[in-house]
This record gives structure tokens, C-alpha cells and sequence, in this order.
């Protein structure tokens, strides 16, 4: 049978000492032309003032879920994604903002070829007052300088994965495949 095209949303924002930048985030998956069905907040022990930050988010799709002690992204997103009530999971991370139709874009994609298992999306990097990033220092220089994404086939992916990092923005999965894949592996920190 055909995969489904369409169904239940769920966001997934992990946050580690990004509270400060929560509200943008959580604010831009609000206020999407398709709106989402939960938002799942995880608190990586983060030790600034995540727990007053949140306190304002009143939406009934936001859950908050926190774990004692920090334990990396690679567990956030599986924990999230394992208690994922959605069809579709998208990542966000705590200091990233989407723009208004991305899950409809990403659902629109999934339609387009219903055998997807993943869409992502490009990315554009911002300084902390949202304006385009000024490459002034080695790190900004090492961001904007991953290649971008774009549609290969698998031995041309095995080339250039052998090259080094390719950053995908923000995806969409199908719910199911993360458990089915196992998630993501700790030690590479990335989905296996």
C-alpha cells in the first residue's frame, strides 16, 4: 500500500541552554499556514532559565518534557520522537526559527513522492538579532561553508558523506521510521 500523504504533526525542539531563544522558535511553529497537531519542548538539563521562559507558552499542543541530567542531542530526539503522537515529526532546534509554511511545504513534498521517508529543508544562517550572519570569525566560516543538500544519487551520497558534514536545516520524518531505524546513534550523533 501507499504511504500516507498527510496526518497528524508533531514538532520536536529540543533546548539546552537556548531559552533565550525558545519563544522565537516555539512562536514560528505557532504561527504556521498548517498548523500542528503537539509541540514537544525537552528540557536537556539546561541551566539557565528554561523553567521561567516556558511558563508563558500556553498552547494546549505544547508538552514539556525535561530530563535530569544532559544528555546530548542524539537522546533528546529520540525521546521525543518515541512519544511523538504524530504521523510526521519535524526537528527544530531552540534557536532556529522556520519560516510560516514549512510543514506545509514538507507535507506538500511528502505527497509528491509518498514513498519518502524524510524531506529537509535549506537553511539560511542568522545572527543573534535575526539579521543575515556576518562571517567574521573561524566558526561562522566553518557554518556557511558546509555544502548544501540537494537530490543525489546513492554512490554520489557515499562520495561526498565521505567529505564531511552536510546540514540539512530542519526535517521531516515519518514517526514510524525512527523507531524502526532505531533513532539516532549516540556515539555519531546521527540518525543510523
Amino acid at each position: 500500500p501507499v504511504p500516507p500523504t498527510d496526518g497528524k504533526v508533531t514538532v520536536a525542539i529540543p533546548c539546552y541552554n537556548h531559552a533565550k531563544y525558545l519563544p522565537a522558535a516555539v512562536n514560528s511553529v505557532l504561527n504556521q499556514t498548517r498548523q500542528v497537531d503537539e509541540i514537544l519542548i525537552l528540557n536537556d538539563a539546561s541551566t539557565d532559565d528554561f523553567k521561567t521562559v516556558v511558563l508563558q507558552f500556553t498552547d494546549p499542543r505544547i508538552k514539556v518534557m525535561a530530563f535530569d541530567e544532559n544528555r546530548g542531542m542524539a537522546e533528546a530526539h529520540n525521546q521525543m520522537a518515541y512519544r511523538a503522537i504524530g504521523d510526521f515529526t519535524a526537528f527544530v532546534s531552540a534557536d532556529d526559527i522556520i519560516a510560516p509554511d514549512y510543514i506545509e511545504k514538507c507535507l506538500a513534498k511528502f505527497k509528491e513522492n509518498p514513498w519518502f521517508e524524510f524531506v529537509a529543508s535549506q537553511q539560511d544562517f542568522l545572527d543573534e538579532d535575526g539579521s543575515q550572519m556576518v562571517v567574521n570569525d573561524d566558526f561562522k566560516r566553518q557554518l556557511v561553508s558546509i555544502p548544501k543538500c540537494a537530490n543525489r544519487t546513492r554512490e554520489e551520497w557515499m562520495r561526498e558523506l565521505r567529505g564531511g558534514n552536510h546540514y540539512f536545516g530542519s526535517g521531516m520524518y515519518r514517526t514510524h521510521v525512527i523507531s524502526e531505524v532505531g533513532g539516532w546513534e549516540k556515539k555519531y550523533k546521527v540518525i543510523t
